[in-house]
C-alpha cells in the first residue's frame, strides 16, 4: 500500500508540474520584432514595448529585438519607450491565432538629451531582465545576480549574494561558500575576469564577504568550465563585476543606522588596539621589555550602534571630434557592525566522554572601508580602455569570555574549572589594479590585453590568550603551562596578472556572428611570506576574583623587572610560497544547426608552486608541485525554440592544495587546532552538466539542471581524534562522487501598469532548491575505511523569496521577504574511531521595505535574521547513538533604517 501512494504520490508530482509548464507555454498569438535607433539603425537594449491597455510586454534584448507572447487575438495598439527617446506609438497592429506579427520598430532621438544617447546602447548588467537576456543568449551555462536584485532583497555583500543561487550554501565559521557541495579549495574568485587573491593564510579565496554591494554590478557564478576559466577550479568561478557609470552622470549618498538585538543590552565589551577605522596597533614589543601597545584589558561600549555612510559619484565626458565617451566612477564607503552571541562549546573523546564544557560570551565587531574607482574610455566605438582600482579594509574583532569544564586547559584547578579570555582581531588590506584593453584591428578580428597587480596584507595582531583556573566561586589562579599568550602574525601576497587573446569571427552558413576561434594566454604570478610569532608568560601568584579582571596590574614592565614572572619570545613561524601558473588555450564556437552551437577548447597549464616553511615542531623544509595539465572542455547549446534551451557542458579540472594545507604550520583556535600535511597531492576533477531553460518572458525562467563529478585525490578537512582537537588536511580517498539536481524558477504572479509606466502594480517570487549526493571512502592511517559525505555537502538546499512592487508616479513602495534553507551536512571527517562533526540544519529569514518619495529620496529598513535560529555542531559517540552538541550559538537579529539621496 505504502509503495503504491508514493507511485501516485509521483505521477501527481509530474502531472502538475506538466500543467504547470504548459499553462505557461499557452499561446494564443505572438507579437514579435526589433527595436532600433531610427538614425543609426543600432539596437536599443532594454527598449519597453507594451500593449497598450494590458499589462503584455517585454524588453528588447542585447540585439533589440523583443516578444510578446500569449497575445489575445485582434488589433492591438504598442507603446514603445526608452531613456533619452521618444515615446512611440504603433497603431493596428493585428495578431491572428497562432500566428507571428512581425514588426521591426524605431524610435527617435531626443533633441534635449543628445548626449545620453551615445550611452545608453550599453547594456545595464545591474539589471535583473538584462543579465537574464544575457544567461539566454550565453553558450557556456552561467548565473547571475544583478545590483538591483542585491537592493531588493536587502543583501550586504558577494557572500550572501552568491548564496541565492540554487547549489550554494554557506558553512558556519568557515569563510567562502561551497558549491555543489566543494568548499573553498574548489572554488575560485576573480574581480573582473581577474584572479584576486586570499587575506587569510586558512583559505585560498578571498572573503566574499568583503565586497559590498555598493561596489557590487553584478556577480556571475560559472558552473560549468571552458578554457577561459581557471584551470584550479572544480565547483565554480564566482566572477565579480565592480560597477560602472551607467548614464551620463550620477551623485548618491547612502546613510543608515541599526542594531543588533543581541548586543544592545550588553555592557558591549571591545579590545583595545584599534581606532575609529579599525586599522589596528600591530607594534612588538621590544626584545626583553614588557612594551606591548595595547591593555590586556577591553573597555565597555555603552551604546553599541550600527551604522554606515558611502558617496557615489561619476560623469560621462567626449573627447575630439568623434566625441569618445570617458567616464569616470567613484565609490567609497563606511561601516561599523556590533554583534553578540552567548555560545557554548563542548568537546568529547571517542566514547562520548566530555573532556570541554564551556558556555561563552563573543562581543564582535566588523568595520569596513571600500574605495572603488572605474575610468572607462571607448575610442572610435571599435576599442576600449578601462581602469579600475579598489581598496578594501576589513577589521574583524572580537572579545570571548568562556567560562566552565575543560580538563585539558584546566589542570591547576581540582575540579578543572576555569574562565578563558580570548581577544582576537583580523585587520586585512587589500590594493587592486587592474588594465585591460579590447582592440579591434579590422572587422571580425579582435585582440584584447589586460594585466593586474594585487596587493594583500593579512595582519592578526596582538591575539591575547588568558587562562586562570578555578579555586573556589569566588577565586581563581592564573593558569600555568604556557596558558598566558600573546600572538602576531602577517600576510603579505603579491600577485601579478596577464592575460591576453586573439579572436577572430569564422564565416559559417547561417551568416551570423556566433562562430569564432579565439587563442590566448594566462599568467599568474604570485609570492606569500608569512611570519608568526608568540610570545608566553610565567603565571603569576595569587588569588583573584573574575568580576572586574584587571589583568593590566598582573603583567606590566614593574612586575617583570620584580621577578614575579618572565616572558619568553618564541622562535618566529614562518613560510614563503611561490606559485607560477602559465596557461595557454585555444577555444572555438561553431553554429552546426540552425539550433545547435558548440564551443570546444583544450588549454594547457604549467604549474610550478613551492612552500618553504620553518616552523617550531618540525625541521625547516619545503614542499614543490610542479604539474602539466592539459584540460579539455565540451560546451553545447540547442535552442528547441526560442524560449526552450538545452545544454551540455563536460570539462576536466584540478584543483591546488592552499598554502595552508601543504605548510605545518599549526593554527590555534578556540577549539580546535589546524595543521597542513606536506605530503598533500592536487585533486583531478571530471565534470558534467545537463540543463534545460525555459524563458515564458523576459523577466520569468524555469531550469533544471544534472550534474557529475568525478575527483580524484579529493582534499578534506580531518579531526585526529586527539586532546588537542587537531585538524588536518589530507587525501581522504582515491577518489569521490558528486551528483545531484537543481531547480529554479522566477515567475511574475501579478504586473500590470498603465500605458505610461507612470503606475505599477507587481508581485514576482522567486524559487531554487537543489539535492546533492556525494559519496567517498575515506582511506587514512590509523582508521578503518568508512563511507561519507564531502566536507560541507548539504544533500537539501533551498532559497525562496517573494517581492511586491507599488509605483504611483516618482513614489515607489517595494518590499521583499527572503527564506533559506540548508539540511545537516558534515562539518569535518571523523578519523580513528571518531564520528564525523555534524552542522545542523538552518532556516534562515530576512525581511527589507523601501520607499522612494521622488527620484531624489528614498528610505530602506531591514529586518535581518528574523527567526534568529540556533547553530549547532554536533557529533555522536562512537560507542552509543547518543548526540552531543559541541558548539551552538545564536546570532541575533539586525535591525536597521537608511536614508538615500540620488542627483
Amino acid at each position: 500500500m505504502a509503495n503504491q501512494i508514493q507511485k501516485y504520490a509521483r505521477l501527481s508530482i509530474v502531472i502538475v508540474f506538466y500543467v504547470f509548464v504548459t499553462q505557461l507555454s499557452a499561446q494564443t498569438g505572438t507579437i514579435k520584432g526589433s527595436v532600433v535607433d531610427a538614425k543609426t539603425n543600432e539596437p536599443l537594449i532594454g527598449a519597453s514595448v507594451l500593449i497598450e491597455g494590458t499589462s503584455l510586454g517585454a524588453a528588447a534584448d542585447l540585439d533589440g529585438n523583443f516578444e510578446i507572447h500569449n497575445v489575445p487575438v485582434g488589433t492591438h495598439t504598442l507603446v514603445i519607450t526608452y531613456v533619452a527617446y521618444k515615446p512611440e506609438k504603433k497603431n493596428g497592429v493585428t495578431v491572428k491565432p497562432n500566428e507571428e506579427a512581425i514588426l521591426k520598430l524605431a524610435l527617435t532621438p531626443d533633441e534635449y538629451a543628445l548626449e545620453e544617447v551615445e550611452v545608453v546602447a550599453q547594456a545595464n548588467r545591474e539589471s535583473e531582465n538584462i543579465l537574464l537576456l544575457e544567461q539566454k543568449k550565453a553558450l557556456v551555462a552561467t548565473q547571475a545576480v544583478g545590483a538591483r536584485e542585491l537592493s531588493r532583497k536587502g543583501i550586504g555583500n558577494a557572500e550572501a549574494a552568491v548564496t541565492q543561487v540554487s547549489g550554494i550554501s554557506k558553512q558556519e565559521g568557515v569563510k567562502n561558500v561551497f558549491v555543489r557541495g566543494l568548499g573553498d579549495r574548489y572554488n575560485a574568485t576573480a574581480l573582473n575576469g581577474f584572479p584576486i587573491p586570499s587575506e587569510d593564510p586558512e583559505y585560498k579565496n578571498i572573503n566574499l564577504g568583503f565586497f559590498g554591494t555598493d561596489i557590487i554590478q553584478n556577480i556571475s557564478v560559472n558552473k560549468a568550465f571552458s578554457a577561459t576559466n581557471t584551470g584550479d577550479a572544480g565547483g565554480a568561478v564566482i566572477d565579480i563585476s565592480s560597477k560602472q557609470l551607467f548614464g551620463d552622470r550620477a551623485l548618491s549618498i547612502d546613510v543608515s543606522g541599526g542594531i543588533n538585538t543581541s548586543a544592545t543590552n550588553k555592557n558591549f565589551l571591545r579590545q583595545d588596539g584599534m581606532d575609529y577605522f579599525g586599522f589596528s596597533n600591530s607594534t612588538r614589543p621590544s626584545t626583553g621589555k614588557y612594551n606591548f601597545a595595547n591593555s590586556l584589558d577591553p573597555s565597555e561600549v555603552k551604546l553599541p550602534l550600527n551604522h554606515s555612510y558611502g558617496i557615489s559619484l561619476g560623469n560621462m565626458f567626449r573627447l575630439g571630434e568623434n566625441r569618445n565617451p570617458l567616464s569616470f566612477f567613484v565609490v567609497a564607503t563606511h561601516s561599523s557592525d556590533f554583534s553578540f552571541t552567548e555560545e557554548k562549546v563542548k568537546n568529547t573523546t571517542t566514547d562520548g566522554t566530555v573532556f570541554q564544557d564551556q558556555t561563552g560570551d563573543k562581543y564582535s565587531r566588523n568595520i569596513h572601508q571600500m574605495i572603488l574607482t572605474n575610468v572607462d574610455l571607448e575610442l572610435n566605438k571599435r576599442h576600449r580602455l578601462a581602469y579600475n582600482f579598489m581598496l578594501i579594509h576589513v577589521n574583524d574583532q572580537y572579545v570571548g569570555d568562556y567560562y566552565g569544564y575543560n580538563s585539558e586547559k584546566f589542570q591547576d584547578s581540582e575540579t578543572y574549572m576555569g574562565f578563558y579570555r580570548r581577544q582576537q582581531n583580523n585587520d586585512n588590506l587589500l590594493l587592486t589594479n587592474q588594465l585591460n584593453s579590447k582592440w579591434e584591428l579590422r572587422k571580425g578580428l579582435e585582440f584584447n590585453l589586460g594585466g593586474s597587480y594585487n596587493y594583500v596584507k593579512g595582519l592578526e595582531p596582538d591575539r591575547r590568550e588568558n587562562y586562570l583556573s578555578k579555586v573556589n566561586e569566588t577565586s581563581y589562579i592564573l593558569t600555568g603551562s604556557n596558558r598566558q599568550k600573546r600572538f602576531f602574525s602577517t600576510l603579505e601576497e603579491n600577485d601579478f596578472n596577464i592575460k591576453s587573446n586573439v579572436k577572430y569571427q569564422l564565416k559559417d552558413r547561417f551568416s551570423n556572428e556566433n562562430s569564432f576561434i579565439r587563442l590566448g594566454y594566462n599568467g599568474r604570478f604570485v609570492n606569500d611570506d608569512f611570519e608568526a610569532v608568540e610570545y608566553y608568560f610565567d603565571a603569576l601568584s595569587g588569588t583573584f576574583p573574575i568580576e572586574n579582571l584587571k589583568l593590566d596590574d598582573l603583567y606590566n614592565q614593574s612586575n617583570m623587572d620584580a621577578g614575579k614572572f618572565v616572558m619568553v619570545e618564541g622562535d618566529p613561524n614562518t613560510y614563503h610560497v611561490s606559485k607560477y601558473i602559465h596557461s595557454g588555450y585555444v577555444d572555438a564556437n561553431y553554429q552546426i544547426l540552425t539550433k545547435l552551437t558548440a564551443n570546444v577548447g583544450l588549454k594547457y597549464d604549467y604549474v610550478d608552486m613551492t612552500v618553504e616553511h620553518r616552523v617550531q615542531h618540525t625541521a625547516p623544509g619545503s614542499e614543490s608541485i610542479v604539474k602539466n595539465y592539459f584540460l579539455p572542455s565540451v560546451n553545447m547549446k540547442y535552442d528547441l525554440n526560442d524560449k526552450n534551451i538545452f545544454r551540455l557542458g563536460a570539462s576536466k579540472t584540478y584543483t591546488l592544495p592552499q598554502s595552508k594545507e601543504i605548510s605545518p604550520y599549526q593554527y590555534i583556535n578556540i577549539s580546535f587546532v589546524s595543521q597542513g600535511d606536506p605530503h598533500i597531492k592536487p585533486s583531478d576533477n571530471y565534470n558534467f552538466d545537463l540543463k534545460w531553460e525555459f524563458y515564458p518572458s523576459a523577466s520569468e525562467l524555469v531550469s533544471l539542471t544534472g550534474f557529475y563529478k568525478h575527483i580524484k585525490n579529493p582534499i578534506a578537512r580531518v579531526d585526529e581524534g586527539n586532546s588537542a582537537g587537531l585538524l588536518t588536511y589530507t587525501n581522504i580517498s582515491d577518489y569521490a562522487t558528486v551528483a545531484g539536481m537543481e531547480f529554479e524558477i522566477r515567475k511574475n504572479l501579478l504586473n500590470v501598469s498603465n500605458a505610461d509606466h507612470t503606475k505599477l502594480n507587481k508581485l514576482t517570487a522567486g524559487f531554487n532548491a537543489s539535492y546533492t549526493y556525494s559519496n567517498l571512502e575515506v582511506q587514512i592511517a590509523n582508521t578503518n575505511p568508512k563511507n561519507t559525505q564531502l566536507e560541507g555537502a548539504a544533500p537539501f538546499l533551498t532559497n525562496f523569496d517573494v517581492s511586491y512592487q507599488l509605483q504611483n508616479q516618482e513614489r515607489v513602495w517595494m518590499t521583499s521577504l527572503v527564506f533559506n534553507y540548508f539540511s545537516k551536512r558534515i562539518h569535518t571527517i571523523g578519523s580513528r574511531t571518531f564520528k564525523d562533526i555534524i552542522e545542523e540544519g538552518v532556516p534562515t529569514m530576512d525581511f527589507v521595505s523601501s520607499y522612494k518619495f521622488n527620484q531624489h529620496l528614498s528610505v530602506k529598513f531591514k529586518w535581518m535574521n528574523m527567526l534568529n535560529p540556533s547553530y549547532k555542531l554536533t557529533r555522536k559517540s562512537s560507542t552509543t547513538d547518543n548526540k552531543v552538541i559541541l558548539n551552538e550559538f545564536k546570532k541575533g537579529q539586525n535591525l536597521s533604517l537608511g536614508v538615500s539621496y540620488e542627483l
